[in-house]
């Protein structure tokens, strides 16, 4: 058993990428909560230029590995409002980010939720109820959110 945790611990140190968050561009927020099947979905938008998004996603990362399969986890990037995609994905293998990245790259999902500012955070407990929140969240914000 340690052997074999030990070896993991090992790979992941050797080959990060493997598991590094690739970005990926938006389908739609919709389809993020049908993958989830069920389980409670957090969703954040976050830009690159943004010093309390880069907070949030410190705090997001930290959930998203407490959590494990029990919650889905992903971020959108206001790609719109970014120099260029390049940039973005520099930031994100940079970063070594592990919950999912997608690119929002028209601003279509601040334009459905109505939020002109970011981050904010959608989150989907398990009863189906959703809610955004604007500004900032914590991990024990999104831990409590979820149940």
């Amino acid at each position: 058993m340690k052997r074999g945790l030990l070896l993991l611990c090992l790979m992941l140190f050797i080959f990060p990428s493997i598991v590094q968050a690739k970005t990926v561009e938006l389908e739609s927020v919709e389809a993020l909560i049908e993958r989830a099947d069920g389980k409670p979905v957090v969703i954040m938008y976050w830009a690159t230029w943004c010093d309390t998004c880069l907070s949030d996603l410190s705090e997001l990362e930290e959930f998203h590995a407490a959590a494990g399969k029990k919650v889905s986890v992903y971020s959108i990037n206001a790609t719109k409002s970014e120099r260029s995609d390049k940039q973005v994905k520099a930031f994100v293998e940079k970063s070594a980010l592990q919950v999912p990245v997608y690119l929002d790259k028209d601003g279509a999902v601040a334009h459905q939720f109505r939020q002109v500012a970011v981050p904010f955070t959608i989150v989907v407990d398990k009863t189906g109820n959703q809610r955004v929140i604007p500004g900032p969240v914590s991990k024990k914000q999104l831990e409590e959110w979820v149940k």
